[in-house]
């Protein structure tokens, strides 16, 4: 029997309803971008799904999990999938995407009710004195900063709690993808990141309109919506200064022709 709770614990994922979330082989570890289900009929017993990636990905995920005992080693053999096994498949995928939108749905109503309930930011919190920026569009809950997470639409689906040691969470089965959090009004030029204290402080010394994406995993597919939403934008990655960060910022600039950019490098005009 397959053990989705130790796989979570031997790759740094977690459960999240029927699924095993795991990081996707060459991404951050911090996004659990591979949702490992059951699904009696298909091949190993396994359904294996990429967010941020695709077959070779999902191939390079079963092969870590044959390495380390896991799933049966290989036995050299190559064949197609039986009709039986393909028909499971598409089962298992329409549950999992059936269950992630009434996660997302239930997230998104916890969301709007605990963004109702917060209080504007104090300015003194702990952690924005740190990372030296503002309270601006920020709200609190008890000593957890509140950010809110929506789409290029306006709808909110997820809040980022940030705690005064900088822990921070997303609520549970809350969607992620394309949705981000924003400051400023956009005219013509507009700043894209990752996190909420880089962007921030960017607009503190440019005043130029700001969006965290939150994740670098969840950096492309937003200035994909913003580009769809306004192509008139000048659009500016603030990359972050890693192999993750850069990575997105490439592939968000080839998506939208946006200009990469440091943070360091933004100065004011």
């Amino acid at each position: 029997m397959i053990d989705l709770q130790a796989i979570a614990a031997r790759y740094g994922g977690n459960l999240s309803g029927r699924e095993c979330l795991i990081p996707t082989p060459g991404h951050s570890r911090r996004d659990r971008g591979t949702a490992l289900r059951l699904a009696p009929g298909a091949p190993d017993g396994l359904l294996v799904t990429c967010y941020n990636g695709g077959m070779a990905e999902a191939l390079a995920v079963k092969d870590a999990l044959r390495r380390d005992g896991f799933l049966p080693a290989r036995d050299g053999t190559c064949r197609e999938l039986t009709q039986a096994e393909r028909d499971a498949i598409r089962r298992a995928e329409a549950e999992r995407e059936r269950e992630r939108h009434e996660r997302q749905a239930q997230a998104a109503e916890i969301a709007r009710q605990r963004l109702a309930g917060a209080r504007p930011a104090d300015r003194g919190h702990p952690y924005l004195n740190r990372k030296r920026i503002g309270p601006e569009r920020l709200w609190q809950e008890g000593d957890k900063l509140i950010v809110p997470m929506a789409d290029a639409e306006g709808n909110l689906w997820n809040l980022q709690a940030i705690g005064p040691e900088g822990e921070k969470r997303f609520l549970a089965g809350g969607r992620i993808k394309g949705t981000f959090w924003h400051c400023g009004k956009a005219a013509d030029r507009l700043v894209i990141g990752e996190g909420v204290a880089t962007v921030a402080a960017v607009r503190r010394a440019t005043g130029l309109p700001v969006i965290a994406a939150m994740t670098a995993g969840n950096l492309p597919d937003v200035a994909a919506a913003i580009r769809a939403k306004r192509p008139d934008l000048q659009l500016i990655i603030a990359a972050d200064d890693d192999k993750a960060g850069m990575e997105a910022a490439r592939i968000a600039s080839q998506r939208t022709g946006a200009l990469i950019a440091l943070p360091g490098e933004l100065h004011h005009g």
